[in-house]
């Protein structure tokens, strides 16, 4: 087999990537989730009938047989709200349907005059409140070819498109926290809804152990990465960062907010008659009685006994989703013939993948390439080229795919001892292995191994369908099958310019590969394919018959 990359079939490809879980086509309309009144019309829509991606775990509903099995399922709203005990009409987010009126009057806290409550601070602290037994979260609108024609908080027009939004069944108020009589509805509820869904034969499952996410429209692995990162982020939020008060949503999700807020509410109660559901701002501010005492520092202690939140009326980026830039990198030997791999102790045996680490303070990409490939291998690189990027819903990292050149190939890894073992790959290499894996996923039991925390959770579901004398995923070697099966036939968009182009389809062999790499989901498999084929523009690699053959034809 030849070392020389192949000619580059297109000009430049990496340029106009498209990976895995990127792709969103929903109008995430985020100047409307402030309006509880649109998030509540958008639920309730039957004209088309409002989506629900249903999660467990972080985990999406699939369908578990027949013609869409392993693809993604969504339920409308009037299903789950029966599993729920709720109305399928009735309102969920905002703060009056949640029982929260703003105070018309309260006292300072010397008791000597009375003051208003801000209509502003009030929005503040309940814009699209979110019930706290329920994490739900507004994805978007799916349009068909329509603009959206809402602007601002008006929502007198019809909404036009499909409204999306995810639901995850395994939330629970945080351990020790007080719970409301609404809060263990909704608990109940949940848990009814799980058992039905799997008993009806329905499955949860990791897209990166699932043969046919491979095959799905861009679109779906999209909104699974959109929702995978918010509901998390919203079950990992339970506390306020500035002063360990019990958060809650907004937003539709999309913001947390301190109870603190909710403290006019108390002062109220304890000047007179509130209208509010105080039993539901006592559990959130974790106190039994209207006042409590409490000493401070500064001298200020609120009803709650104790000090003013510091976040409180400021702009706060933990109030928000966040996102984590983690940089992922192809580096290749000084002469562009191979690339560096590393392997962790704990992956599967004979599984390789590029090198990676998370962007640190003041630090450019670039500059956390270089550094994380030093750390890891003991490699010095030289340039660095971006290539692609990539949502990585694990649980909110965006992966910046770059290749870059080294300019040493001595291995060393005492550095860190990050990795088990680190060497460059000969392109003669690694084509078998890119060939071998273009429709292969891990296992669940090898994913166990890559990710500590997927595997506690399918122990956590292994029991769960345990207890409900359901077996074990007995359909799991067929759907690998099925979905290698159904890779050849996926939407052009659903996994980037990483097809199999050797493979003797008329044979259906696949050439006999020493190692494995990550499947064609995963922004990895797609440098090593974009050097690996001759596809990608590497600033500073020597230029060889073929490979990058495209570089003084196209535009970067």
């Amino acid at each position: 087999m030849s070392t020389q990359a192949p000619a580059s079939s297109q000009l430049f490809p990496s340029f106009e990537t498209n990976n895995f879980y990127a792709g969103n086509t929903l109008n995430r309309a985020s100047w409307l989730r402030s309006s509880s009144s649109f998030l509540n019309k958008a639920l309730h829509s039957s004209r088309p009938s409002a989506r629900i991606i249903v999660l467990q775990h972080g985990n999406p509903l699939v369908h578990g047989s027949g013609t869409s099995e392993g693809h993604l399922a969504t339920l409308p709203w009037s299903r789950i709200a029966s599993s729920l005990g709720r109305q399928a009409l009735q309102d969920v987010f905002g703060a009056e349907i949640n029982g929260l009126h703003r105070p018309a009057n309260i006292r300072n806290k010397d008791q000597e005059e009375q003051e208003k409550v801000s209509e502003k601070d009030w929005k503040r602290a309940t814009d699209s409140f979110v019930p706290p037994g329920l994490d739900i979260v507004f994805l978007g609108i799916l349009q068909d070819g329509d603009s959206m024609t809402q602007q601002g908080q008006d929502q007198t027009n019809e909404i036009k498109g499909v409204p999306y939004f995810a639901l995850s069944l395994t939330h629970r108020s945080p351990r020790g926290a007080q719970t409301t009589e609404q809060d263990t509805k909704d608990a109940q509820g949940l848990e009814r809804l799980q058992e039905e869904l799997l008993k009806e034969g329905y499955d949860f499952v990791d897209t990166r152990a699932l043969a046919q996410a491979g095959s799905w429209p861009a679109g779906d692995a999209a909104m699974i990465a959109e929702a995978r990162s918010l509901v998390d982020w919203n079950e990992r939020m339970n506390y306020c960062p500035a002063c360990s008060r019990r958060q809650y949503s907004l937003w539709g999700g999309w913001k947390r907010c301190c109870s603190s807020g909710l403290l006019p509410v108390l002062e109220e109660l304890s000047s007179g008659a509130s209208q509010s559901n105080t039993h539901l701002v006592r559990s959130l501010l974790g106190t039994s009685s209207a006042s409590n005492s409490a000493s401070s520092d500064s001298g200020e202690v609120l009803l709650d006994g104790k000090p003013p939140c510091p976040a409180s009326g400021t702009l706060s980026n933990f109030s928000y989703p966040r996102t984590d830039p983690t940089v992922i990198m192809g580096i290749v030997s000084p002469d562009g013939n191979s690339i560096l791999l590393g392997r962790q102790k704990r992956w599967p045996k004979g599984f390789w993948s590029c090198l990676a680490g998370f962007l640190e303070p003041g630090e450019s990409v670039e500059e956390a390439v270089k550094r994380e490939v030093l750390e890891e291998s003991g490699v010095e690189v030289k340039s660095v080229t971006y290539h692609s990027s990539q949502p990585w819903p694990f649980p909110a990292n965006l992966m910046i795919g770059c290749l870059g050149v080294a300019s040493t190939t001595t291995i060393r890894l005492d550095l860190d001892a990050e990795l088990e073992d680190a060497r460059f790959f000969s392109r003669e290499e690694v084509l078998p292995a890119l060939e071998a894996s273009a429709g292969w996923t891990l296992k669940r039991h090898e994913l166990a191994a890559v990710d500590e925390d997927a595997g506690k959770k399918e122990e956590q579901i292994r029991k769960e369908r345990e207890r409900l004398g359901l077996k074990g995923d007995a359909n799991a070697r067929g759907r690998r099958l099925s979905g290698k099966e159904e890779f050849d036939k996926k939407d052009s968009g659903s996994v980037a310019n990483v097809t199999s182009r050797s493979r003797s389809r008329s044979a259906g062999r696949v050439p006999r590969a020493a190692f494995k790499i990550p499947g064609p989901t995963a922004i990895a498999h797609v440098l090593i394919a974009s050097w690996a084929r001759g596809e990608a523009h590497i600033a500073g690699a020597p230029l060889h018959d073929g490979a990058q053959s495209g570089v003084n034809r196209g535009k970067m």
